[in-house]
C-alpha cells in the first residue's frame, strides 16, 4: 500500500490551513478505480521475474577465465558471508527482513 496517493482529483489547496474537515481533504483524493488500478500494477512490478538470478550470478560465461573469474569468486565469497549475517540475524528477531540480503537481490537493473 503506497503511502501517498498516486495521483489527485483535484488541484491542492493554494493556501495553507484551508481545509479544515475530513470530508474536504477527501475530495482531493483519486476515487476507488484509479487506486486499485495503481494498486495492481504495483503489485505486478513487485514479482520476481521468470528467469530471477541472483546478485553476482551469471547464466553466461562472462568471467569465466582469468583474473575476472578471481574477482567474481572473491565477491560471492562476500555475498555469501552477508547472507548467512542476516539469516543469523533473522532467526533471532521478531520480525525477520530478508529483503536486501544478496540471495534475495537479482542480478539485474529490470524493475
Amino acid at each position: 500500500m503506497p503511502n501517498c496517493p498516486a495521483s489527485m482529483s483535484q488541484p491542492p489547496p493554494q493556501s495553507k490551513g484551508s481545509v479544515r474537515e475530513e470530508k474536504e481533504l477527501l475530495v482531493y483524493l483519486p476515487d476507488i478505480n484509479a487506486t486499485c488500478s495503481v494498486l495492481t500494477i504495483l503489485a505486478l512490478l513487485s514479482q520476481p521475474t521468470a528467469s530471477y538470478v541472483p546478485l553476482c550470478q551469471y547464466q553466461e560465461p562472462f568471467f569465466y577465465t582469468g583474473a575476472h573469474r578471481g574477482l567474481v569468486e572473491k565477491v560471492q565469497k562476500e555475498l555469501k558471508s552477508l547472507t548467512a549475517m542476516i539469516e543469523e540475524r533473522n532467526r533471532i528477531i521478531a520480525l525477520p527482513y530478508p529483503y536486501l540480503s544478496p540471495n534475495h537481490i537479482e542480478n539485474s537493473v529490470a524493475i
